[in-house]
Parts: C-alpha cells; sequence; structure tokens
C-alpha cells in the first residue's frame, strides 16, 4: 500500500476513535437507596390503585411489603405517615399515642441531642391530612398493622390486641374483597397479640365466627389464616382431638404457600401425637419443602419435630439436617439425642435427656421425646442378637443396664413378634437364640423402598401441576379488539387469493 493511502487510513482510525470516545457517556450515578417513608408511600399508592382499579395483585403486592417495613420503620417514620394519610376525625390523637408508649431506643436517639441535617424540616414540612379528606379503610387497616406489628416487636401485646380489634370493625363495618388480603394480616396478629398475652382461650369463639363468616363470603386469604390460627389455639391447650375434629371438617387452602405449609405443620404434630407417624413423616417433610428459605424459625422448629418422628418410626435421620448453617446450633441437643438411639445405649439417652432436658421441655418434646424409650431398647437388641448366636436373658439385661430380667423377657418378646430382630426365646434355659439373617436384598424390603420413592415422585409431580398459575383471562375468548384484526387480515388474505386467481384466469384466455 502506497504511503499516502496508509496516512489517510489512519487518519480515518483517530476520526473514529473520537466519534466513539464522544460517544461514551460518563457512568451514571447508582440510585439513591428509598427511604423507609417513601417505601411506605409507594405502598399506600399500590393500595389507592388496587382500591380503584378493584384489582388484588397491587394490594398484594403493598402487603408484600410489610416484612422490609417491619425492619426499617420507626417510631418517627410512623408518626409521619399517621399525620399524612389520618385525617384527625379518624382517631388519629389515639394512634399517635399509642406510638407513643414505646420507649425510644438508643438506635433512634440521635448523638449529642442534635437532630440530623434535614430531618427536623421533613418532619415540619409533613402535609397534615385535613378534617375533611376521606381515608380509604384499606389504607387504614394497612397503617394500623404496621402500627400492631411495631407494638408486638416492642413487647406492647395490650396496646396491639386493641389496636386490632379495632381494625376487625373496621372490616366487618365494609365487608370489601379489596380488604381480604389485608384482613388476613390483621387477624394472624390478632390472634399473635392474644398469644403472646397469655389468653388465647378468651378468642377462640371469635376466631370460629371470623371463620365462618370468611367461608359465607368466600374470603380466601381469611379462611387460611384463621384455619392456622384456630388450630395453633387448639394445641396450645392440648387439645388434640379437637383439633383433629377440626381438620376433618375443613378444606386447606393450598394458594398461600405459607400458610399451607403452616397448616401442614399442624396436622404433622396432631398425628404424631396420635401415633400415626408416617403420616406426620410426609406432612412434615411437605411442610419444610413449601416454607421459604427465609423462615429459619418454622424450618427450626418444623425440623426438631420431624428428626423426632424418623426416631420413633425406628429411622435414624440423615447427617446433613444437623450441618446446615441455620439449624446446626439448635438441632445440636437433637443431634446427641439420634446418636443415643442409633448406638442402643440407655445410659447415653438418659445423660442427653438430663443434660438437654429444660431445651426439650421448653420445645414442648419431652412428652414425645419419653417414648423414644422403647427404640433405643430395641436398637440395642437388634445389635445384640446381631453380634450374639445364643445369650441369656441376664446377660442382655447387663448390656442394655435394664433391672429386671422379666421386663427384658417381654420387651424381647414384643421385638420378636415386631420383626425387628429374627429369634426365638428359651424359657427353661433363660436364653435367646438368633436365627440365620435373611439377605434382605432376596426380600421384598428394596420393592417396597423402590415404590415409596416412586409415590414421592408422583405426588411431587402432581402438586407441581395442581400449582401452576394462568392469566386470568388464558379460558376466556380473545377481547373484540384483536378478534377484528384477525377478521381483517382473513379478508385481507382472501382478497389477495381472489387477485391471484383473476390474474391466473386472464393469463390463460
Amino acid at each position: 500500500m502506497p504511503p499516502g493511502n496508509k496516512a489517510k487510513v489512519e487518519e480515518k482510525k483517530t476520526d473514529k476513535d473520537n466519534k466513539n470516545e464522544g460517544e461514551k457517556k460518563e457512568p451514571e450515578e447508582p440510585p439513591k437507596p428509598k427511604t423507609p417513608s417513601e417505601e411506605l408511600d409507594i405502598a399506600i399508592l399500590l393500595i389507592a390503585k388496587g382500591v380503584k382499579t378493584q384489582t388484588s395483585a397491587q394490594i398484594s403486592r403493598a402487603v408484600r411489603k410489610m416484612n422490609s417495613l417491619r425492619k426499617k420503620l420507626t417510631a418517627e417514620d410512623l408518626k409521619t405517615a399517621m399525620k399524612k394519610y389520618v385525617p384527625k376525625m379518624e382517631n388519629r390523637q389515639a394512634l399517635l399515642d399509642y406510638i407513643d408508649v414505646v420507649p425510644k431506643s438508643k438506635s433512634m436517639e440521635v448523638e449529642d441531642g442534635k437532630a440530623k441535617e434535614g430531618e427536623s424540616m421533613e418532619v415540619e414540612e409533613v402535609a397534615e391530612a385535613g378534617d375533611d379528606q376521606t381515608l380509604v379503610p384499606e389504607i387504614s387497616i394497612y397503617l394500623k398493622v404496621l402500627l400492631t406489628i411495631f407494638l408486638i416487636d416492642n413487647d406492647k401485646n395490650k396496646e396491639a390486641s386493641n389496636i386490632a380489634e379495632e381494625c376487625l370493625d373496621i372490616v366487618k363495618q365494609h365487608n370489601k374483597r379489596t380488604m381480604d388480603i389485608i384482613s388476613a394480616r390483621v387477624y394472624f396478629y390478632y390472634s399473635l397479640a392474644h398469644t403472646r398475652l397469655g389468653n388465647p382461650l378468651a378468642i377462640r369463639n371469635k376466631l370460629l365466627a371470623l371463620y365462618r363468616s370468611a367461608c359465607l363470603h368466600h374470603d380466601v386469604p381469611g379462611q387460611a389464616v384463621l384455619m392456622n390460627a384456630i388450630l395453633a389455639n387448639y394445641l396450645h391447650y392440648n387439645m388434640y382431638g379437637q383439633a383433629e375434629m377440626f381438620c376433618r371438617v375443613t378444606t386447606p387452602i393450598e394458594k398461600d404457600n405459607n400458610q399451607y405449609a403452616r397448616y401442614l405443620y399442624y396436622f404433622g404434630k396432631i398425628n404424631t401425637v396420635q401415633l400415626h407417624y408416617s403420616d406426620a413423616d410426609e406432612y412434615l417433610t411437605q411442610a419444610l419443602r413449601k416454607c421459604p428459605k427465609s423462615a429459619i424459625g418454622f424450618r427450626q422448629v418444623a425440623t426438631k419435630l420431624l428428626v423426632i418422628v424418623q426416631l420413633l418410626m425406628g429411622e435414624i435421620p440423615e447427617r446433613s439436617i444437623f450441618i446446615e448453617k441455620d439449624l446446626k446450633r439448635s438441632l445440636f441437643p437433637y443431634f446427641k439425642l439420634t446418636q443415643a438411639v442409633r448406638v442402643g445405649n440407655l445410659d447415653a439417652f438418659s445423660t442427653v435427656l438430663k443434660s438437654h432436658g429444660a431445651i426439650f421441655e421448653r420445645d414442648g418434646m419431652s412428652s414425645l421425646i419419653t417414648r423414644l424409650r422403647h427404640n433405643v431398647i430395641k436398637t440395642g437388641l437388634r445389635k445384640i442378637c446381631l453380634s450374639y448366636s445364643k445369650i441369656s436373658l441376664k446377660a442382655i439385661c447387663e448390656k442394655l443396664k435394664y433391672d429386671s430380667e422379666e421386663d427384658i423377657e417381654y420387651i424381647v418378646a414384643k421385638a420378636i413378634h415386631d420383626g425387628v430382630v429374627n429369634a426365638s426365646i428359651d424359657r427353661k434355659e433363660g436364653s435367646v437364640t438368633s436365627k440365620e439373617t435373611i439377605d434382605v436384598y432376596s426380600s421384598d424390603e428394596p420393592s417396597k423402598m423402590f415404590q415409596k420413592r416412586i409415590n414421592f415422585c408422583l405426588r411431587l409431580r402432581n402438586e407441581a401441576v395442581k400449582a401452576m398459575q394462568y392469566p386470568p383471562d388464558a379460558h376466556k375468548p380473545k377481547r373484540e379488539k384483536e378478534a377484528e384484526e384477525e377478521e381483517k387480515k382473513k379478508e385481507a388474505e382472501e382478497a389477495e387469493k381472489k387477485g391471484d386467481k383473476k390474474k391466473e384466469e386472464k393469463a390463460k384466455k
């Protein structure tokens, strides 16, 4: 290439580079994080839109924001919202007084008694709601629910129950379907506040009446929450028979995964107490699969019960359960208990009960754990029968650290009857003779386990199909505009075809 042409090419390249540099924009600054007050304003705007358009999608989005607002909102933010949205005639001052009941925490106090720059100005510039302003009842309930949560978090359960009752009165007065999602939260915190106060029995009849009303009005979110609240109320007083009868005459709501997981946990607990361990294992496994991973407290409680159920069934829980990051610490006593049951050592079992008895009592598992003593003996018997072809009952007593030789004879007989051990008892000699062990793979055990896994996979597939959601108008005919457009397209295609046919006929002539 001649040198002149090279220079021209280089000039063109430099011109392009300059253009590209000019086109490059400066990096935009990341958007500033929204303050809790701004997030609350957005939630209230969503509720207003949902009420105006009569759609629950906007309102459910606002309700989902409650969890994030719960962690961020302070007393000042709540006061600002009350002054901004609640008119004076709507008992605004009483709500502000409830906020003042909570003492200011150190995190809310400003250092050296000086307010942050611009903070006092923001509070002063808030436009207060006038007396003539009408408040949408959904927004009123939403703000009161946030206040109820704020009071519960600060151990002001009496005041929280009073506000929840006010919300219930508003729900009864209006009876609007746009309130269903928010009113479900009202029911939940109403029950929680009274449970924290220690008198859930006082609201049981009211919860049952609210459940009947929710069924009559087809309030699905309210039915799901109230069903769990009633079950929790029964189980608080160990009324497992009444709880089971209530479950028989009601249908669980599977639409809300969180509430359905809670229902499965309660139903699993009922089956555990009533000795239906296989059913309890199934329900608790489903509950853990359906609950969100962020619900650490629920996962801990459900996993503790599941571990006990599996031990009562004669199974040993997987080790991976005990080493999960969020569960490791809370499940440590249950890990020690599992080790004692797996080994079949009564001394180790008694030691675990003594050292961690207070934790088991607090978790409400002590009555179930006492049932495991027989399982520990069975495990020890199985190991002894595998190790010895013939052994005396006295030697079994010594190995199991058991006092009565007569009791051991009955326990061995029961174990033989249940198929735990394959042996026979010689009463004259006072000994137990083990029979030859049959190869497990030649029995029907593998096929049973395989069938169990197949059933689990099929059930999981069916649940996934049932949980699929479609657009609300998917089953309806297309809209008129779309139908008209399709008709016009068809007419145009037909006209083109007719024109082509005429041209062909003319060409033939």
